[in-house]
């Protein structure tokens, strides 16, 4: 056997036992997931901080947020039932670590100050913002100028923007904080819109030449109805809105009053009643059956129909 040829059996061997393993790992996580029960919030906490240590991607991230914020969900329960709080600072800890999965500074304020109203071993003895941090970069600001130049139709300058390398990077970056579930607004769909418009019939003029009129008399744009760029709802509009202040730094300096982007609200309090919501997550489901997460009563029909 020839050198390259060992040396192919030697990298399928090595394919072989990297698929195994990541076999291994899979089902080893499932049942880790199968096995927590609401009432151990430490045990969703715990869990979180192996997916976040270990994460890998975008879904092992979304698995470790949703894990952090049940185990404080839990943990706010356990509480108001009176528990003792003193022997697991679950839910500033689980504060924390949503916080560091976070990429947007206000975000991360807003959860780290929650933390400090839990326990106050974690309090910030200053909560406004450096004044050299209030100043948005060039690459913030030429984001927010791509997103409304694509929302307004003006797809060809939104292009130019999207295409310069130092935004492409800070949309990498920052794109968790909008492609969020439960909202219409995303990166992909922001670009998209970009390459769509302007108008392929009228160009953004909202009228062209009316043929039946020989081209002298212009009638509205039957593609745009004169009015160009795309249609979204709401609360993609107020998404996108959020974001753009995000990256122009339009937060308010006090911790009480911290932007929560993509949310569809403004300005968010660092209630515990909060946490949830914002982040996407259903705290009712806490149980994880063949490959999904199940409140109560779907557990119960679940074994029922398996008996």
């Amino acid at each position: 056997m020839n050198s390259l040829m060992r040396g192919s059996v030697r990298l399928l061997c090595l394919l072989a036992v990297l698929v195994t393993q990541g076999a291994f790992a899979q089902d080893d996580l499932k049942r880790k997931l199968e096995s927590l029960s609401p009432i151990d919030p430490e045990g969703y906490f715990l869990l979180a901080e192996d997916v976040a240590g270990s994460s890998s991607g975008i879904e092992d991230v979304r698995l470790a947020r949703r894990l952090y914020v049940l185990a404080f969900v839990l943990a706010q329960k356990e509480q108001a039932g009176g528990e003792d709080e003193a022997s697991f600072p679950i839910g500033a800890s689980a504060c924390l670590g949503l916080a560091s999965l976070e990429t947007a500074e206000d975000r991360k304020r807003w959860l780290r100050a929650l933390a400090g109203r839990l326990d106050e071993r974690y309090s910030a003895r200053r909560w406004d913002s450096d004044a050299e941090n209030d100043t948005p970069s060039e690459a913030g600001l030429l984001l927010a100028e791509a997103i409304g130049l694509a929302l307004s139709g003006d797809g060809s300058l939104a292009r130019q923007r999207f295409d310069d390398p130092r935004v492409s990077a800070l949309l990498e970056e920052t794109r968790d904080i909008i492609d969020r579930p439960g909202t219409e607004a995303s990166t992909s769909a922001i670009q998209h819109d970009a390459e769509v418009w302007p108008c392929p019939e009228c160009g953004n003029a909202r009228g062209v030449p009316d043929r039946a009129e020989g081209g002298q008399v212009k009638r509205l744009c039957s593609t745009c109805r004169g009015n160009p760029g795309p249609v979204i709802s709401r609360d993609a509009y107020i998404a996108y809105l959020a974001y753009q202040s995000m990256l122009l730094h339009g937060t308010q300096k006090s911790w009480s009053a911290e932007l929560v982007v993509g949310r569809g609200r403004t300005l968010l309090d660092p209630e515990p009643a909060e946490v949830a919501p914002s982040m996407g997550v259903d705290a009712s489901k806490v149980y994880y059956r063949d490959g999904k997460w199940l409140d109560s009563q779907e557990l119960m029909e679940l074994q029922d129909h398996g008996e």
